[in-house]
């Protein structure tokens, strides 16, 4: 059997996997290693054990390692266990016959080859393998305790020099490349584990330093960076946390972490240092030192009109009598909320990330694969209707180039006073600093929704519902996405005032189609009262929004309507979408109407995608004729002109 040499294992994987896969050898992490002919089984020992397992046929090598690596070539893990393959002259290697089951013996264990050889000739053999593997130093300097002598600045610099190697000609480090970081990481939690807790957050530092500082350098998607970011700032955190430190100890960590709070360049930077500050703020004192960084170094912030993204003031600069939101006027062009993005919503001018996300979603976490619209808004809008003209122009921006020539990623203003202000309400919540949250609500519960909600929630548990009632208010005339508070809203009228109960619900499914707000004002209405709201519903679906009409017909079990409808919609997907409670009207009806749309469809383009789309359509029909007519349909269809 020939085994791979050293250049074709180079050739199965990046420079750098090869690179930390060699090490990896050379560190004797390769550990019971059995080859069977093609079949090679092996535990690598990183930062945790993993199984490799290798398959070598006469053309082909297949891999597979327990280890999440999911990028180009094959992960360190691999390489290592080949090159040990290669050179099969280490202890953890056997070799099995064909003719036979059992292993041949190891050449001899580790134990005692340590124990046979002097003192000299280990500290030479020691000496000459530290010289010739800086990892290696480095990580036995750390297992004996002695100083490094280098500094943050110092693992800063090295770190750049691997973003100085990924980098392409052009100077950035292009798509799918990811650096691999694990040396440090390794070489920080072997100082963690050894309680050297400056050294280990000092590296822990220097990663997510240095990858915050190279941003500006990756091209694309940027979500392996980001996590790698995210879980050297846990690591700095839970390293101080775990070795129960004083409070004098802790406070250089947590002024360092505050202003990496403040000062963060992106969104889920500054998640992850408050995230951070969270964990290692554990006593009073603590949380007290913090809030009292807070204060020294935002003392000239202003809370006063930032514009939230979410939040729009009506035009005659939020008057009261600007909207009634209990309005029964169903003949007035309903507003553009939560559930639904109207491209009408975006006629005002282009959109940023936050615009369109409320901050939910940072632009550097969009490497995940193909994103649907529901990942892309959230919860926020179901669907996108195409209510007015558009055009693309419109909504885009061309973006000014920053100093390094990349475009303008940061975090917006808006989006960081929303962070500062979270920072503030979660350390008064927890110094049971009751006086000083309420007052902090009164000036900022219209920032946000999130903010307009606790503060509402708060009252109600306090027992100022009047109260509550006019933050919920205020909130609804504030916000364009006010569906929450609405339902606050419904909960506090609902024993106190009936009227304002129903006319809530009805808002509720108006504006956002809340169907759980329909089936509750239904239940409260009398016949002939709910015959009248079910007409208005009607009429105000059949000038707006003919796909949620055909909702109210079958969620009211109206399916003769719905089915009309349909017809008159000639909208392929709904007529797939209801399929199973309409066609019940006439099987055989739904199946022509169903066949009017389709041909045209599967007309309209070609390919495998188009393919099976159309498939999935014929598996929707099959059943509402007979066989021999469904077949005939399949057959015109084959013989369609591409």
């Amino acid at each position: 059997m020939e085994y791979p040499t050293r250049e074709a294992i180079r050739s199965l994987c990046t420079e750098q996997s090869f690179e930390r896969g060699r090490n990896y050898y050379r560190q004797d992490r390769v550990q019971e290693v059995e080859i069977d002919g093609g079949e090679i089984r092996a535990t690598v020992r990183g930062s945790n054990y993993y199984d490799v397992d290798i398959d070598i046929g006469d053309d082909t090598i297949r891999t597979h390692c327990s280890c999440p690596y999911d990028h180009a070539g094959d992960c360190k893990h691999i390489v290592a266990v080949l090159l040990a393959v290669d050179d099969r002259d280490i202890n953890t290697v056997r070799e099995t016959d064909p003719e036979s089951s059992e292993p041949l013996p190891a050449t001899g264990d580790l134990e005692s080859l340590v124990e046979q050889i002097t003192a000299d000739d280990l500290r030479e053999f020691l000496l000459d393998i530290l010289a010739d593997d800086s990892d290696l130093r480095d990580r036995f300097v750390a297992f004996v305790g002695e100083d490094t002598g280098k500094t943050v600045y110092d693992y800063k610099q090295e770190l750049d020099r691997l973003f100085d190697d990924a980098a392409s000609r052009r100077g950035m480090v292009e798509h799918q490349t990811h650096i691999d970081f694990s040396q440090y990481v390794d070489l920080a939690e072997t100082h963690r584990e050894r309680g050297h807790i400056e050294t280990a957050t000092d590296i822990y530092r220097a990663i997510a330093e240095a990858i915050r500082e190279n941003m500006n350098r990756i091209d694309g998607g940027t979500g392996y960076y980001g996590r790698e970011m995210e879980q050297a700032i846990e690591a700095y955190a839970e390293t101080v946390t775990e070795h129960d430190l004083s409070h004098e100890r802790k406070r250089p960590h947590i002024e360092y972490l505050c202003d990496a709070f403040l000062g963060a360049d992106h969104g889920f930077a500054s998640d992850s240092y408050d995230d951070a500050l969270r964990t290692l703020c554990t006593a009073e004192a603590d949380l007290e030192y913090w809030l009292q960084l807070l204060d020294e170094r935002i003392s000239g912030i202003s809370f006063d009109g930032v514009a939230t993204g979410d939040s729009s003031e009506t035009e005659n600069g939020g008057d009261d009598s600007s909207e009634d939101t209990s309005s029964d006027d169903l003949t007035a062009r309903p507003e553009r909320t939560d559930n639904v993005l109207c491209t009408s919503d975006f006629t005002d001018g282009p959109l940023t990330t936050d615009d369109f996300t409320g901050g939910a979603l940072d632009i550097e976490h969009l490497e995940v694969g193909t994103l649907e619209f529901d990942y892309f808004v959230g919860d926020a809008f179901e669907e996108l209707r195409i209510d007015e003209p558009t055009t693309v122009e419109k909504h885009t921006v061309d973006v000014e180039p920053t100093d390094s020539g990349t475009a303008e990623t940061r975090i917006s203003e808006s989006l960081r006073t929303r962070g500062v202000l979270s920072a503030y309400i979660y350390l008064l919540k927890q110094l049971d600093s009751e006086d000083a949250l309420t007052n902090l609500y009164d000036d900022i519960y219209l920032e946000h929704t999130r903010f307009c909600k606790q503060y509402a929630q708060q009252l109600i548990d306090e027992g100022e519902q009047d109260r509550a009632i006019e933050v919920i208010e205020d909130g609804i005339r504030t916000f364009r996405s006010p569906r929450d508070l609405r339902w606050l809203a419904a909960d506090l009228h609902k024993d106190r005032d009936p009227e304002k109960y129903r006319k809530t619900l009805k808002r509720l499914f108006l504006d956002h189609t809340a169907w759980d707000a329909y089936d509750e004002l239904k239940s409260t209405c009398s016949e002939q009262e709910w015959e009248s709201l079910y007409e208005e519903f009607e009429q105000h679906f059949e000038r707006d929004d003919r796909k949620n009409l055909v909702k109210l017909y079958v969620h009211d079990d109206d399916l003769e309507k719905a089915f009309a409808e349909l017809k008159d919609s000639e909208d392929l997907a709904l007529v797939r979408k209801y399929r199973d409670s309409v066609a019940t009207v006439d099987p055989v009806e739904y199946f022509e109407l169903y066949r009017e749309l389709l041909v045209p469809f599967a007309a309209n383009d070609t390919g495998r995608r188009h393919y099976r789309e159309i498939a999935d359509h014929l598996e929707e029909m099959q059943g509402f004729v007979p066989q021999e007519r469904f077949e005939e349909f399949i057959q015109f269809l084959k013989e369609m002109p591409c």
